[in-house]
């Protein structure tokens, strides 16, 4: 009797040891998963980092150009032009920040809620980490700088007939394509509760500028800022790309007390600027993301169905390379919006595509 109890009671605390190893393993699958994703998007950043030391990147040399004519131009914008050639650099504010958002990103998760915000944060970074999509984001340092220049340099993509942000004859607000880019600043609040926007670093010199009356020096608040569209990269494209969430989280509160006190944010320009697959990337987000989600979704449930709905998809996303004819297109870097090519980045990327 006593050694039937025994029994019982070891093959009871067994039973439980046994149920916490399976949990542990169930956790761990999600955390070498995001492991894995973390290490190919880590060797992406590396790719684009050597691609902005070699000077591959057309945008990066055209900031670099513009940098040292405006600097020519006007003397007293030298140190901003300085401030936005790094910026076209491994060493700017794009890059580095990409990089900060990788190391914060949770590797050893426990769940599904942790899963999907990990997967999440490195599907936004490796887009960013594009190179057609990184390309494209300078931009805004080249139309600041083309602003700045009081028309002696050229905006790039924005379309001609367009009603760009700053028109001609109004006071110009200095670095316009720039704002609300948290690389560059952030919105705080004055104590009447507005938000404005506070420039970092050197980019503080844009509070301070001077020019008879050309620039509005004034303070750029939210509600007034974000009524009309600036075709600014960053805000009408890569805030999914290079803010994090919890920028883009509040930006939509933001938005929501703005329509509370009677104003309609502005939508993203009608006509399109950038490159075509600049956009292709971007927008491909969406997708990926959705997929992720369903990923989670069926390893979370554990049913019959869950095996059957990852091993669709173990040839396309979270298992490894995409099918050919979809590698194949993401895979082209052809050219970019100035015409220029790129070598094409071999992507495994168990789960998130994001050529």
């Amino acid at each position: 009797m006593v050694s039937h109890y025994f029994n019982k009671e070891k093959t009871s605390t067994f039973s439980v040891v046994f149920l916490l190893l399976i949990l542990s393993a169930c956790g761990n699958d999600y955390a070498e998963q995001v492991q894995k994703n973390y290490l190919q998007v880590e060797k992406n950043l590396n790719t684009l980092k050597d691609k902005l030391y070699f000077g591959e990147l057309t945008n990066a040399k055209i900031v670099e150009i513009y940098a040292n004519k405006l600097a020519a131009i006007k003397p007293d914008f030298r140190p901003i032009a300085k401030a936005m050639a790094k910026d076209a650099t491994e060493k700017g504010a794009l890059f580095q920040g990409l990089l900060r958002r990788l190391a914060k990103v949770n590797r050893n998760c426990e769940n599904k809620q942790q899963f999907q915000q990990a997967s999440e944060s490195l599907m936004s970074i490796d887009i960013g980490a594009d190179p057609i999509v990184f390309n494209d984001a300078l931009i805004d340092l080249i139309n600041t700088m083309a602003e700045l220049s009081d028309g002696q340099l050229d905006t790039v993509s924005i379309p001609k007939d367009s009603q760009a942000a700053n028109v001609r004859g109004e006071a110009i607000t200095p670095g316009s394509y720039l704002v609300g880019n948290p690389g560059y600043g952030e919105y705080r609040q004055d104590n009447s509760g507005r938000s404005f926007w506070h420039w970092y670093g050197q980019y503080a010199f844009f509070r301070s500028m001077f020019g008879g009356g050309y620039y509005n020096t004034s303070p750029i608040y939210y509600n007034r800022w974000n009524r009309r569209p600036h075709y600014s990269y960053y805000n009408d494209y890569g805030r999914g790309s290079y803010g994090s969430s919890y920028d883009r989280r509040n930006t939509s509160q933001r938005n929501t007390s703005m329509r509370n006190n009677g104003y309609k944010p502005a939508t993203k320009p009608k006509k399109q600027y950038g490159s075509v697959k600049g956009r292709q990337r971007v927008s491909s987000y969406n997708r990926q993301r959705s997929t992720q989600s369903n990923y989670a979704r069926d390893k979370n449930s554990g049913g019959r169905h869950a095996d059957k709905a990852s091993s669709k998809r173990s040839s396309s996303f979270f298992g490894g390379k995409r099918s050919s004819s979809s590698s194949n297109t993401a895979s082209k870097r052809s050219s970019s919006f100035f015409g220029s090519s790129s070598r094409s980045r071999s992507r495994s990327f168990g789960g998130f595509g994001g050529k």
